[in-house]
This record gives C-alpha cells, structure tokens and sequence, in this order.
C-alpha cells in the first residue's frame, strides 16, 4: 500500500469558490490512508475497484453497504469508491434510521416543531412510478420520509443531500433544458397550483442558482397534487455547514417563498449530527455518530 494523500490537489480542475471542496477533499484522503489504511485510485479521495466492492465507502453496520448492493447491484464508481462526492451519504446517514423509526421521529422532530408521530417508510433514491405524472423527468430524492402526524394525518419529507456541491449548469439540448423552457411544463404547472412562491420567484426558479432545490421541491407537491392521501410535504436539503455556498442559496430560497410553514427546512450536517447524538438510544448508535462526525465534519 502506498500510504499517502495522492497528488490530486493539483489535478482535479473544479472550481472552488469558497476552498470547502479542497478541504473537503484532504479531510476524505486523510480518512482513507489514517482510518482505511488502504490505497488510492487516481485521486486521494478514490478508492481502488477491490476496496469500493468490499464496502469500504460504507459505515460497517446497520446493513448499510447490503442496502447499497440491493438498490445498486453493478459497481458503480462515484457511488462505491468516491468518497468525496455526495452519492454514498445518504445510505451512511439514513439507513441505520430505518432500523430505529422512533429515534428517526425524534431526530425530524426538532426540525419540524414536533408535529411526527411516527415515521413510517424511509427510501433512498425514491421517484414516484408514473413519471409523467409527476415532473415528467428523473428527478428523485436522495431520501424519502412518510410520516404520521399527531393528528393522524400522512406527510412527507424529500431529502437533498450536498456535501462539495455548488449549483448545476443547465446542460445544452438536454430534456432539463427542454422542460426549462417551456412555460407549460409540468416544472411549472406543479410549480403555479403549488401555490408556495411569490410572484418574482418564476423567474429566479430555473436559474443554476436555484433549479435543483426548486425541482426536487415540487416534485413533492406533485405528489400532493395526486395522492391525496398526503396532506403535507417538507423539502430538506442537507449539508455541512462549510458549505457556504448551499447556507447562502437556501437563505436566498428561503425568501422565494410566500410563508415558511415546514414546507422548506436547510440542515446542516453538524446539527443533524448534534440532535442525533442528544437522542441516541444505545452504544451502536453512538459508534455510527462518531463514525460520521470523523468521516464528514471538515474541522
């Protein structure tokens, strides 16, 4: 093994606007050769193929990586072997939820003014069928949450987890572009019977500042619109607070909206991580809070 960093800081041509992603990516390279002892492939935050199917991107417990086998059979780089990108953190963070619903309703609960019974059904990477039905595109979750409130009443929650990210460039001649572009689709249909925005915002909304929030938002209200079994939906998007770049755009989101009412909550992963550990019900539990404030808080 060759134990060192990698060379990657002076390949890798992102651009950083605020020097989070530089951080971010030394914190993962010190993690794999400090914690993993193992080697890198290509940059130092990559594992080799062997380390990526042995699970390595994954916290060992709660079934994680099983979960991750199950929904994504075919190795899949960006998924198994980078540990920068964002694509692994929703199965470490919220499939050991799934084996403790009630410690998951008092985690949301502090974000959403107590009002979670219980939470009944957790997803990672979750559309619902029938796309045309909905935005007419593959805009999924990175989590999804059905819940019961105290009155008995169904809700959802839509997860967006960033880590490095800044916004997305609209790509040329691609169906996204085609959607953006046309007034009547299903973008703004949703987005105008949703009736959550104020009058300036449509124009604000499909700009790379915005869209991402704004499509997995109104996904959820698209399911609202249909299955009125669901009274309620909250859009989160998830990420470290060093991330200057997501607490700015959510503020500035924030004020898109006509009123605030859970319908849009920014987490940060330090707070997530911070309510978690207040109501952790056992030492397990306690191992994977450790294990995530180690592999993803840049300090």
């Amino acid at each position: 093994m060759t134990n060192t960093l990698g060379k990657q800081y002076n390949l890798d041509n992102t651009i950083d606007k605020t020097g989070f992603r530089s951080k971010a990516r030394r914190h993962q390279s010190r993690f794999r050769v400090e914690i993993l002892q193992v080697d890198y492939d290509e940059y130092g935050n990559r594992l080799t193929k062997q380390d990526g199917l042995s699970g390595l991107n994954f916290y060992n417990g709660f079934e994680i990586f099983s979960a991750v086998k199950k929904r994504y059979p075919n190795y899949k780089k960006g998924l198994y072997s980078d540990m920068l990108r964002s694509e692994h953190i929703p199965f470490n963070l919220f499939i050991p939820l799934n084996h403790n619903k009630g410690f998951c309703a008092k985690i949301f609960n502090k974000f959403m003014n107590e009002q979670i019974k219980t939470i009944d059904r957790i997803e990672i990477e979750y559309a619902p069928p029938y796309p045309q039905n909905h935005l007419n595109d593959r805009t999924a979750f990175d989590t999804y949450l059905e819940y019961t409130n105290n009155s008995q009443e169904k809700g959802m929650i839509g997860i967006e987890v960033k880590y490095t990210e800044h916004e997305y460039n609209l790509k040329p001649k691609s169906k996204e572009e085609e959607d953006i572009n046309n007034k009547g689709s299903r973008y703004y249909t949703v987005t105008k019977k949703s009736n959550l925005y104020r009058d300036n915002a449509h124009k604000l909304l499909p700009t790379d500042l915005f869209r991402q929030i704004w499509r997995n938002h109104i996904l959820g209200e698209s399911i609202l619109q249909i299955d009125k079994n669901f009274k309620y939906f909250t859009s989160i998007t998830i990420f470290p607070s060093a991330n200057e770049h997501f607490v700015e755009t959510c503020k500035q989101y924030n004020d898109l909206l006509k009123v605030n009412n859970n319908h849009f909550i920014p987490i940060t992963f330090e707070n997530f991580l911070n309510i978690a550990k207040s109501y952790s019900p056992n030492e397990d539990f306690d191992k994977w809070i450790n294990y995530l404030d180690t592999r993803y808080i840049v300090k």
